[in-house]
């Protein structure tokens, strides 16, 4: 992290130096015209003014204060490289008690925070691409990560989001993903994904191809976050709309 310390001590002595110099300007006055006012004349209440801004800066270089800035911080600058990515097919206990078949999507992927002063808190969500209009006007569908125990036969060790890395840090894993069953029909073809991160610190978010390859600051597009929404002439009509979305078991499963 760097010390802003030499620039709180530089403004110390500033404001420091221009609390004096105000100062002799209202001593010579007071000192040439009869009936001056020492204190009541606008040098001296600035002299006090300076006087207090040094104190305030000597006591933040003495505090290692951060010095504020001015800009609003963007997405910091992360590299993501994608070494594989696999399918896996498996069966977990639904809520209502029985096995249902799943569709895993993993990717083995490296973080790395090329920041030198900022940390950054990284969580990535994948999104597929769904057929239009194939459900109502949802573009995309969110595939998130699997909340049940993942059988050990799999080999699968997800990485545990976010994802806190301070500067020049790194951190390599695995990114696991359920594709929800009642998506798999309705995946367009060639199938295609994408992944979002978000960065809680700065809370901005980029997104970048679930595919195989080195990214960074460069190739990552900023969004505002979410799944893609289409045109409202994808909209269902009243008496499909049930025929449209998951019943309960479905959403239970």
């Amino acid at each position: 992290m760097r010390s802003h310390r030499p620039i709180w001590l530089w403004l110390g002595g500033l404001f420091l130096t221009l609390s004096a110099f105000l100062t002799a300007i209202a001593i010579a006055y007071f000192t040439k015209e009869s009936h001056y006012s020492l204190f009541a004349n606008p040098w001296m209440p600035g002299a006090l003014v300076s006087f207090v801004a040094a104190f305030a800066a000597f006591f933040a270089a003495a505090q290692s204060w951060a010095f504020p800035s001015a800009a609003k911080a963007g997405f910091p600058r992360i590299t993501i490289d994608i070494y594989s990515i696999g399918s896996t097919d498996t069966e977990r206990e639904a809520s209502s008690g029985l096995d249902v078949l799943t569709h895993l999507r993993s990717f083995n992927a490296r973080f790395a925070n090329a920041e030198q002063e900022r940390s950054a808190s990284l969580t990535a969500t994948m999104y597929v691409k769904l057929v239009a209009g194939s459900w109502g006007r949802a573009g995309e569908a969110v595939c998130p990560p699997p909340t049940w125990t993942l059988p050990p036969s799999l080999g699968l060790s997800p990485m545990n989001m976010p994802l806190d890395l301070g500067p020049g840090k790194e951190v390599a894993g695995q990114l696991l993903y359920e594709i929800p069953r009642y998506y798999l029909n309705k995946i367009a073809s060639p199938p295609e994904a994408r992944l979002e991160i978000t960065d809680h610190v700065s809370g901005k978010r980029v997104s970048i191809p679930a595919e195989l390859g080195h990214y960074d600051k460069t190739t990552m597009t900023a969004v505002s976050g979410g799944a893609e929404i289409l045109g409202p002439e994808f909209e269902p009509l009243a008496d499909t709309n049930e025929d449209q979305r998951p019943g309960p078991a479905m959403e239970q499963a």
